[in-house]
């Protein structure tokens, strides 16, 4: 449907406005035919996400891909609108820069020919109401017995009078079509704009559910750049730390992962199998995770942060006991209920290409499987509780 839209990445490489761009992800993931719209802080030049804030990942900076460029330039005029401080910018799969808009207005890239179009389209609207007129007089004849327009004996003055019935009836027709569509636009809208619970917002999941593309903006692949973690909340980290050291894990070292812009700290624990991280995400903050992994590339771990509402890889199960569980119990959990099996021995020389490899098959899985319905009404349901709440969300 031309009112349809997905994310694409751009972390890395926005545009910059009134300039065209090659070589870009976003740009080879774009289908043929499709809009990239781009928005920006006004003033700064600052890429923004859809709801006008700073990215603090590099999962949001993305662009908002359209069907239509009539949709892409209806998003852009009410972002600018619900926020003067935006401008929104329109390119194409070549790169091409389309158009600007802000609240100072729209500026082409060919203002000419927007201009050209509006005037043809006087023409064109007669020529077109004039070819219904003689249609519906050939079918009121044929099915009623009036007497059909014969243009081969009408007289000038009468071909002035029908091109001006034309002109009318053209601007008529274009009328309705703009507002048929515009009405299409509202009715595939109005389902995100009803409450959390609602049956409206259920159908908003199943529409979704049938129609999303697989999520892009989670990266196949990471990498791992050391470096020296300055933790928001030494105190944790100094509890968790001193408890890892106890229960017989070993520091193996401080990464920021550049993709997701996380920063990770692995601990070994080679004699049980585990591996320990401490992540600190910018937007939802610090965590520990103990996992086991297996020769079959499974995996079960333990991690204290809440759920995020999504499915879990089918063999890669996580159970999360809540920001408030300590160390210890974080610990004992993933040695008491992980299961049997051939277990993979974490050693040094392979802890990140594993924890990398694993990464890949979890977005792998995702992309290939999509979202569920149950999936979106959980992350839905939770972000609203996590807002009222005001507290951080993944």
């Amino acid at each position: 449907m031309f009112t349809d839209s997905r994310l694409l990445p751009a972390s890395g490489m926005p545009p910059k406005a009134g300039q065209d761009i090659q070589g870009t992800l976003w740009q080879e993931m774009m289908r043929a035919g499709e809009i990239a719209l781009f928005c920006f802080d006004a003033r700064s030049g600052q890429l923004l996400t859809a709801k006008g804030e700073v990215p603090q990942t590099p999962l949001s900076e993305y662009c908002m891909a359209f069907r239509s460029l009539y949709m892409a330039r209806r998003v852009a005029k009410g972002r600018v609108t619900s926020n003067p401080r935006m401008m929104c910018v329109l390119y194409d799969k070549r790169g091409r820069w389309l158009a600007t808009l802000s609240r100072l207005g729209e500026d082409r890239r060919n203002p000419g020919l927007g201009l050209a179009w509006v005037l043809f389209q006087f023409p064109l609207l007669a020529f077109l109401g004039t070819v219904a007129i003689f249609v519906m007089s050939t079918a009121s004849a044929q099915w009623f017995g009036t007497e059909p327009l014969r243009w081969q004996h009408m007289t000038a003055q009468e071909w002035n009078g029908i091109f001006v019935l034309g002109l009318l009836l053209g601007g008529a027709g274009k009328l309705l079509f703009e507002w048929a569509r515009y009405q299409m636009v509202l009715r595939h809208a109005r389902p995100a704009l009803q409450p959390v619970g609602s049956p409206e917002r259920d159908a908003l999941y199943r529409r979704l559910a049938r129609t999303t593309n697989p999520n892009l903006l989670v990266p196949l692949d990471i990498t791992f750049t050391a470096t020296s973690i300055e933790w928001p909340s030494p105190e944790k980290y100094a509890a968790w730390a001193e408890v890892l050291g106890r229960e017989g894990f070993e520091q193996f070292g401080e990464y920021l992962i550049p993709e997701t812009r996380t920063l990770t700290e692995f601990w070994l624990n080679s004699r049980e199998d585990l591996t320990a991280t401490i992540v600190n995400h910018p937007r939802v903050g610090m965590w520990l995770a103990v996992s086991t992994r297996y020769e079959d590339w499974s995996s079960f771990g333990v991690a204290n942060k809440n759920e995020t509402g999504v499915d879990p890889h089918p063999t890669k199960r996580i159970v999360y006991v809540g920001p408030d569980a300590d160390a210890i119990t974080v610990i004992e959990k993933a040695r008491r209920d992980r299961p049997a099996g051939v277990r993979r021995h974490p050693t040094r020389d392979r802890v990140l290409s594993d924890y990398a490899t694993s990464w890949r098959q979890h977005v792998e899985w995702r992309r290939a499987r999509g979202t569920t319905v149950d999936e979106f009404k959980r992350v839905s349901e939770r972000k609203a509780r996590a807002k009222a709440a005001g507290t951080p969300w993944p």
